[in-house]
């Protein structure tokens, strides 16, 4: 089976789903371009090239990339050699225009200025926008492999070429205490985890819902005679408990929006509303510490909109 690929469209499949959050979609893309992206440049001639695994995905980043230029995007497959990846271009003052939004180079005159990142990273890290960049960072880089009936173990790795930009990502994944090794491949850093623990943790931080949901079960088949399997099966009941009850939450929250309802309800309820829009993925601490309230009144105030959807919906029947 092929689990990279599941993976791959789980983190595509969840940055899509948040067509309001353009900030969101801009560190994923800007990641990828990191990840995945090669610029040629000739004179004042410059070229993005994006690499890209599926033929399936072209459509879905070109969209996205659209959002952040007016330029065309190609689509491009060299076929040479056996070469099949598909890749999207920008060209000339887009590319470099979209380079430039990205701090990631740009032209200064006649001289092309490689950018350093890393007061960018800090604005990620400060801004609270890690797990969006983060989501492109394992959709551009990553290889996942499950036990199953043809490999025994577990194996996540993301492949970077540059190292300082690596050695960045470890850094704050130890800061989470999240355990990874780094081999070096010729000119290939190999960020790697052999654990399904440690691999759980780093997909949830990139926001793999469905990846994270298949690997515990996985897990749950091979070691659920352990203490680690019921530790397991207690975290992902309390996980999946918790985006159950936000998925609740957002769909009494659009009945709201649709019917008009939400612009009647007090400035309380309506800004409690929008705030778990905005942060559709926060657990409720989360969110009740963005609002500056406590657990218990955000999940009366997230209640109370649940009652008024159902008389609304009740009213429509």
């Amino acid at each position: 089976m092929n689990f990279t690929s599941q993976l791959k469209s789980d983190l595509l499949k969840s940055i899509l789903q948040a067509p309001e959050a353009r900030q969101d979609r801009f560190a994923f893309l800007r990641a990828l371009v990191k990840m995945r992206g090669g610029i040629d440049v000739y004179k004042k001639s410059i070229t993005l090239t994006l690499e890209l695994d599926s033929f399936e995905d072209v459509s879905d980043v070109a969209a996205m990339l659209k959002e952040f230029t007016d330029g065309e995007i190609f689509f491009v497959v060299d076929g040479r050699k056996g070469d099949k990846t598909p890749k999207l271009q920008i060209k000339d003052k887009y590319a470099n225009e979209l380079l430039s939004s990205m701090s990631l180079s740009h032209f200064e005159g006649d001289k092309f200025i490689f950018e350093d990142e890393e007061g960018y990273f800090q604005c990620i890290l400060d801004k609270d926008m890690f797990q969006s960049y983060f989501k492109g960072i394992v959709y551009g880089g990553a290889k996942l492999q499950f036990p199953d009936e043809e490999y025994p173990n577990y194996c996540l790795q993301i492949f970077f070429l540059d190292v300082a930009f690596c050695e960045r990502i470890v850094k704050v994944l130890e800061d989470m205490e999240i355990s990874v090794k780094v081999y070096e491949r010729k000119s290939v850093n190999i960020l790697q985890s052999r654990s399904g623990n440690d691999i759980a943790d780093i997909l949830a931080l990139a926001g793999a819902v469905d990846s994270v949901l298949q690997l515990n079960n996985i897990m749950a088949e091979r070691e659920k005679e352990n203490d680690f399997n019921r530790q397991s099966n207690l975290y992902m009941a309390h996980y999946k408990k918790a985006v159950d009850s936000a998925q609740k939450y957002l769909q009494a929250i659009e009945v709201l929006q649709q019917s008009g309802e939400l612009d009647k309800v007090d400035k309380k309820l309506k800004a409690v509303a929008l705030a778990r829009v905005e942060n559709y993925d926060a657990s409720m601490q989360e969110l009740a510490d963005i609002l500056g309230t406590s657990k218990t009144s955000l999940s009366r105030y997230l209640n109370k909109l649940l009652d008024i959807a159902k008389k609304v919906e009740n009213g429509r029947k």
